[in-house]
């Protein structure tokens, strides 16, 4: 009886952990520049034997009264890669967006796991869960903001955080 009684209450507790981790300052943070809000941007952890990786941001919010558009990123001065996932594809495939994403007027754009993307390659040293790495994002009318990544765990990233193998045609 007493253990049922324990474990009753300690999966509320489990929840409240949980949101907790989610809302907290080390996972929630986020930049204001000009008419943009940069909430959480995040990569993927990993080791020294990867150099690859993915990067998300939760949510870009344009509040201006003219559209801005996402062209690029960079991380530890690698360019990145912007990508949207082939929503009919099984296992998920991603595509590159050339023009980068578009954010209208009160609008936002969310990069996240199974959906868009910023893929990295060639990324020397580990990304260390629980630390942050500089890098940047490029706009095409708010220009260049520098930001620091959180570097989250490699599992949130699902099935995203697998390297892509560019193939050339001779």
């Amino acid at each position: 009886m007493l253990k049922a009684s324990a474990r009753a209450l300690l999966s509320p507790i489990a929840g409240v952990a949980v949101l907790a981790f989610f809302n907290s300052t080390a996972f929630s943070h986020e930049l204001e520049v000009g008419t943009l809000l940069i909430q959480h941007p995040w990569v993927a952890a990993k080791d020294t034997t990867n150099t690859a990786t993915t990067a998300y941001v939760i949510e870009i919010q344009n509040r201006g009264t003219g559209p801005d558009r996402l062209l690029g990123a960079s991380l530890s001065g690698e360019k990145g890669i912007l990508q949207e996932a082939d929503a009919g594809a099984r296992p998920a495939k991603f595509v590159t967006r050339k023009h980068g994403f578009q954010i209208e007027p009160g609008g936002f754009v969310r990069l996240q796991p199974g959906g868009a993307r910023i893929l990295f390659e060639g990324l020397r040293g580990a990304l260390k869960e629980g630390e942050m790495v500089k890098g940047t994002l490029e706009f095409e009318k708010a220009g260049t903001i520098e930001i620091e990544f959180t570097i989250e765990p490699a599992g949130l990233a699902e099935e995203d955080d697998t390297p892509i193998h560019h193939h050339t045609h001779h």
